[in-house]
């Protein structure tokens, strides 16, 4: 009965959005130009190459030489594998949905127990350091009007949240009860591949995921963009509904409609969940059964809120 009524609305969703396309071309052709130029302009060449080599590293079995300087904090300290530092790194350094994928690899190959890459799906997307530094600061600059806001602000809220989050996931979902985090598995079939067979998988597998992340963006900014029609009430709430649905456009939308502390922390919160265009994209990734969009959404909506907190308090009074 659930999966009709969840059929009936995915099919009246899809009715409404091609009325929506017809009716209103305009705001259409805006929309889709402005996701497909971000993916054009900021995320194909940013992720894309990381991708590539985040799929060589895999295959050519580098990860442990890659990870070895990190060892301390995230194999000893948090009781990572040796796969499971690899895929916490390309996550936090990388941007959505790079943890998510590497995550879901290195489960297939069976690199990560279930426990470690169900707790790790929880931390292992932030916003890309370039994107922050960047796209995200630009746009804050934008709306304190006036009053300094600094990268470490940003910054410090974004990825300070992870902490907690990850302690918590572990423990519900039985990570940290593991005594051994566990290495690298090893077979000979991997050996028997070549450098370049190697980079032809990796580039294959690269493209397919680059072209899904482009269509979501566009479909998603294309959204965001009908939003704004919508009669809400207000300043805040559009820009909340806007950003919800696709970040860098209600992010945009509030540094140029809002102020302040709530036009900051509405770009912040954007920042640490990603946006339901985010959401599509890591579920586009997962290719296992033991990794749970829903989780995902929880574990991003804790994260968002614990942003917001942090920066609250870093943000102070004014």
């Amino acid at each position: 009965m659930n999966e009709k009524k969840s059929l009936s609305a995915g099919r009246w969703a899809v009715i409404t959005g091609m009325l929506l396309l017809l009716c209103f071309p305009a705001l259409s052709l805006e929309g889709a130009r402005k996701g497909l130029l971000l993916w054009y302009n900021t995320v194909l060449p940013t992720l894309l190459p990381f991708m590539i080599f985040s799929g060589l590293l895999i295959g050519m079995e580098a990860v442990p030489v890659l990870i070895t300087p990190f060892s301390p904090l995230l194999k000893r300290g948090l009781g990572l594998s040796d796969a499971g530092a690899f895929v916490l790194l390309t996550g936090m350094l990388c941007g959505y949905p790079m943890g998510a994928k590497n995550c879901s690899d290195l489960l297939d190959r069976k690199d990560l127990s279930l426990p470690e890459a169900r707790t790790l799906l929880a931390v292992s997307n932030f916003p890309s350091p370039m994107f922050l530094a960047g796209y995200m600061m630009t746009q804050a600059v934008q709306a304190a009007a006036g009053v300094p806001v600094f990268l470490w602000q940003m910054a410090v809220s974004i990825y300070l949240p992870a902490l907690p989050i990850f302690f918590l996931a572990s423990w519900l979902y039985g990570f940290r009860r593991r005594k051994d985090p566990g290495k690298l598995q090893t077979a000979d079939c991997r050996h028997s591949k070549t450098i370049s067979g190697v980079l032809d998988e990796a580039m294959s597998s690269s493209a397919e995921t680059m072209v899904k992340i482009g269509m979501y963006l566009m479909l998603f900014s294309i959204l965001a963009r009908f939003i704004t029609l919508l009669p809400i009430p207000g300043d805040l709430l559009p820009v909340i509904f806007a950003s919800a649905a696709e970040m860098t456009t209600g992010m945009d939308l509030a540094s140029r409609t809002l102020s302040g502390l709530p036009a900051l922390l509405v770009i912040t919160g954007a920042g640490a969940f990603g946006g339901f265009s985010g959401v599509f994209q890591v579920n586009s990734v997962l290719k296992n059964a033991g990794l749970s969009i829903r989780h995902y959404v929880l574990w991003k909506t804790v994260h968002m809120l614990g942003a917001c907190f942090v920066f609250t308090l870093l943000w102070g009074p004014r």
